[in-house]
């Protein structure tokens, strides 16, 4: 009987010596791919500041209509006219051009215009001065027969405008009372007296209680 009992026993100390080194072998691959989940993650997060990174210096404008063989250098400049900017589209200017919205496959939607000024500074200075014409619509451009309401923002890249749209539809459940971008980063409050809350992650959202 203790023959037995001693062979079942050494034969429990194998068993828990195989179960050890199988869970030592696990917790070295969790490890790993712990390592590799971080790797992909800057890797991610880098790619989105880049993305943001290289619109830095852009402005979208939203609802001016589309017409054949239009000039889009005369529309920013007849927007820098109302505004009282002085705009030189020779020398300001990087490019300027529309862009296809993601989400209108009809096309009832004019396309945006995107503009890439020649410096920072200058899109800053563009885009306070394009903010101060409350309530601008397309027929203050000459568009006498259209009703579209004209709009500027920084020119966000995909996964910004993601964050932008969650943010304000957590504000509105959440009620916050603010919810705007500044310098191309999405930022709440909650209220005036309310520290901002800057949102530039999914983790960030969540903060929004």
């Amino acid at each position: 009987m203790r023959s037995s009992i001693d062979s079942k026993l050494t034969d429990l100390a194998g068993r828990m010596s195989t179960i050890e080194s199988r869970v030592s072998a696990l917790e070295e691959c969790k490890a790993e791919l712990d390592d590799v989940k971080k790797a992909i993650s800057d890797v991610i997060n880098d790619s989105r500041r880049n993305e943001q990174w290289v619109r830095r210096s852009n402005i979208q404008i939203n609802g001016v209509p589309e017409t054949k063989g239009e000039n889009l250098f005369n529309i920013l400049k007849s927007l820098a006219d109302l505004s009282g900017y002085s705009l030189n589209t020779n020398t300001d200017i990087d490019f300027v051009t529309r862009v296809a919205v993601r989400n209108d496959s009809d096309g009832a939607l004019p396309k945006p215009i995107i503009v890439k000024m020649q410096a920072r500074y200058k899109k800053d200075d563009f885009m306070a001065s394009l903010r101060k014409l409350r309530n601008l619509k397309a027929s203050d451009l000459g568009y006498s027969t259209s009703l579209n309401r004209i709009y500027v923002n920084d020119h966000l890249s995909a996964h910004n405008k993601y964050l932008l749209k969650e943010a304000k539809q957590r504000a509105k459940q959440k009620k916050y009372q603010f919810c705007w971008v500044r310098n191309c980063t999405v930022m709440v409050r909650r209220d005036e007296k309310s520290p901002v809350l800057y949102i530039g992650s999914e983790e960030a959202l969540n903060k929004m209680t």
